[in-house]
């Protein structure tokens, strides 16, 4: 993932300039580079993509190309990472909070069975003591 000052450094333009060499939507250039047709890159945390005004013209030239192997390859793997790392924050999230509940339940009952215990044990002493007068 690159920042926005290297993607700059690095020449790459936006989707909105890129769709404007295209006469393109900013969506579908968008669509294109996820394709595996437009070489990109992300950027701004993964949420933007950048790509070069050569991108562009070279898949005007020859709509039919695709981006190598490697390239698209990597996209892949790290798209899987963020979805595979974002679904283990939720599932540990999830069982912290059942944990929790867990902890709190069982400290709640274990109150509540002491809490009767005593009173039974105070009852049967006052009984006996009443018995034995």
């Amino acid at each position: 993932m690159l920042d926005q000052r290297r993607a700059i450094d690095k020449g790459y333009i936006t989707l909105k300039e890129a769709a404007k060499i295209a006469n393109y939507s900013p969506d579908y250039v968008g669509q294109l580079i996820r394709a595996g047709k437009i070489h990109g890159e992300q950027v701004y945390a993964s949420t933007a993509w950048v790509t070069t005004p050569d991108e562009v013209l070279a898949y005007l030239e020859n709509k039919q190309r695709i981006v190598s192997r490697a390239q698209w390859f990597k996209f892949t793997m790290l798209r899987m990472k963020s979805s595979i790392a974002v679904y283990v924050f939720i599932a540990l999230c999830t069982v912290s909070v059942l944990l929790m509940q867990y902890i709190l339940y069982t400290s709640m009952l274990l109150s509540t069975t002491e809490h009767f215990n005593t009173d039974f044990v105070d009852t049967n002493d006052s009984i006996t003591v009443a018995l034995s007068e």
